[in-house]
C-alpha cells in the first residue's frame, strides 16, 4: 500500500431536518465545512474534495479559501449515495495514485486529525490488507469517517444505490476493521438543531464529558425492568415494538413497587422509557410511592431499535435472513439490521448520555429508572465501571436492582 489518501466531504444535502444549512453553521471559529477541510488536508495532503449540491453557490468561495476542491453533484436530490459516487468518481479521475479515501459527512464536524491519523496508520499497517474498510469506534459505537480502499471504487461507482453504501459494505462485513479511539467527536452528528447545540456545548467544554461515576458518586440507583408483556403465539423480536403489560406483568410491578417503597427513595421523580410497557410500569410504581413522585419520560431510555426485525417472529427472521441471523449470533453486541437500527453499543451511548444529563439536572440522593433489558445492562455496567459487553447478571422482568456508587 502506498499510504496516500484522499478525503471526500459530503455537503450536498438539503439540511431539511436541521432548518439551517449545515455546511456553513459555525463550529468554533470556523464553519463546519471549513473545519473538516482543515482537519482532513493534514492527512490527505491537500487531496480534499467537497461534494456540493443544494446551495452550491454559497459554498464555492468558502471551500476554495479553506483549501478544498469543489465537485458538483447534479443528482444530489436523489440521495446521499449519489454524492458518494460523485466524490469517489472524482477521486478516481483526479488522484489515481491514492490507495483509499476517507468519506466524511459534513454532519460530523468534530472529526479530528488525530482520528484520521490513527486510521491512516492502520491502513498503512502491514497487518491491514488492501481490501479492509476502516471505521473509528468510541466506546464501541461506530463513528466517522469511513475509510474505503481503492479496490471498491469501481463497484461503488457502478452500483445502482439500492440500500445506499451500507448495501455495498454489508457484502464485505468481515472486511470491516473497527478502530477504538478516545475522541467522542467522531460519533457526534448535527442532524437536528438539538444535536447541533450539543456539539457546540461539547466543543465549549474542550470536547470532554463529565465523568459518569463522579456524577453518580454517593447516590443510589433503582433500576427497574418493566413487567411481563402481552404474550404472542411464538417467540418474537421485541425492541421498540410497543406492547402493553399483561396482568402478570402488572402484578410483578406491584410487588416490586412495595419493596421499593420500603427503601423510602429520596427523590420526587421517576424516569422512564416512553414505551407503554415501561410507562405503565412507572405509573404502578408511582401509585405505591405517592402522587408527589413526578413521572419523566426520557426517549433515550427506550429499548434497542431492531429495525426491520422489530415485532416479527424469530422463526420468520431465521428463514428470511439466515446469513444476518447467523452474524448476529456471532457478535450480538456489534450486529445491527440496518442504518436505522441499533446495536448494544449504540444503546449504551444514548442511555449513558441520558443518565449523565439526569445527574447534571437532578441532585437527588436516589435516582429511579424504569426501562428495558438492554438499557439497564448498559446503565448498570457503566455504573460499576464496566461496559455493556462485559458480563451482566440479567434482571428478570418486573424486578429491580439497587446500585450504590
Amino acid at each position: 500500500m502506498n499510504g496516500k489518501f484522499a478525503a471526500v466531504i459530503l455537503a450536498a444535502g438539503y439540511s431539511s431536518r436541521m432548518g439551517d444549512f449545515k455546511p456553513l453553521l459555525p463550529v468554533g471559529k470556523m464553519t463546519a465545512v471549513e473545519r473538516l477541510i482543515k482537519e482532513a488536508e493534514k492527512v490527505a495532503c491537500g487531496k480534499v474534495i467537497v461534494v456540493t449540491g443544494f446551495e452550491r453557490d454559497s459554498l464555492l468561495e468558502v471551500i476554495e479559501s479553506a483549501g478544498g476542491m469543489e465537485v458538483y453533484n447534479r443528482d444530489f436530490d436523489e440521495g446521499m449515495f449519489t454524492s458518494i459516487k460523485t466524490g469517489v468518481r472524482s477521486v478516481c479521475e483526479k488522484y489515481p495514485e491514492v490507495s483509499g479515501v476517507f468519506l466524511m459527512p459534513v454532519d460530523c464536524p468534530l472529526v479530528s486529525t488525530g482520528v484520521l491519523r490513527k486510521m491512516a496508520d492502520q491502513a498503512r499497517s502491514a497487518e491491514t490488507s488492501d481490501d479492509a474498510f476502516l471505521v473509528p469506534v468510541f466506546e464501541g459505537k461506530k463513528g466517522h469517517p469511513l475509510y474505503i480502499p481503492r479496490r471498491y471504487f469501481d463497484e461503488i461507482c457502478s452500483y445502482d444505490g439500492s440500500g445506499g453504501l451500507k448495501a455495498v459494505t454489508d457484502k464485505y462485513w468481515d472486511k470491516m476493521i473497527r478502530i477504538p479511539v478516545d475522541e467522542e467527536g467522531c460519533v457526534m452528528d448535527m442532524d437536528t438543531h438539538e444535536s447541533y447545540m450539543k456539539i457546540i456545548d461539547f466543543l465549549g467544554k474542550g470536547c470532554r464529558r463529565e465523568s459518569l461515576l463522579k456524577l453518580a458518586e454517593g447516590r443510589r440507583f433503582f433500576l427497574i425492568r418493566h413487567g411481563q408483556t402481552k404474550q404472542h403465539r411464538e417467540k418474537m423480536f421485541i425492541g421498540q415494538y410497543d406492547i402493553p403489560l399483561n396482568e402478570e406483568g402488572k402484578l410483578q410491578i406491584r410487588e416490586t413497587s412495595a419493596l421499593i417503597a420500603e427503601q423510602v427513595p429520596k427523590t420526587d421523580r421517576l424516569y422512564t422509557s416512553p414505551l407503554s410497557r415501561a410507562a405503565e410500569s412507572a405509573s404502578i410504581v408511582q401509585e405505591a410511592l405517592g402522587s408527589e413522585y413526578k413521572i419523566c419520560e426520557i426517549p433515550d431510555l427506550t429499548e434497542i431499535n431492531l429495525g426491520k426485525w422489530d415485532g416479527r417472529p424469530v422463526r420468520e427472521i431465521k428463514e428470511k435472513y439466515p446469513e444476518e441471523y447467523s452474524r448476529r449470533g456471532r457478535d450480538i453486541f456489534v450486529f445491527k439490521t440496518g442504518n436505522r437500527a441499533e446495536n448494544f453499543y449504540d444503546v449504551q451511548y444514548r442511555a449513558v448520555g441520558a443518565l449523565r444529563e439526569i445527574l447534571l439536572q437532578d441532585s437527588s440522593e436516589d435516582i429511579i429508572i424504569v426501562s428495558h433489558s438492554a438499557v439497564i445492562r448498559a446503565l448498570e455496567n457503566n455504573l460499576r465501571g464496566m461496559r455493556v459487553d462485559d458480563d451482566w447478571n440479567s434482571l428478570p422482568k418486573g424486578s429491580f436492582r439497587i446500585i450504590s456508587v
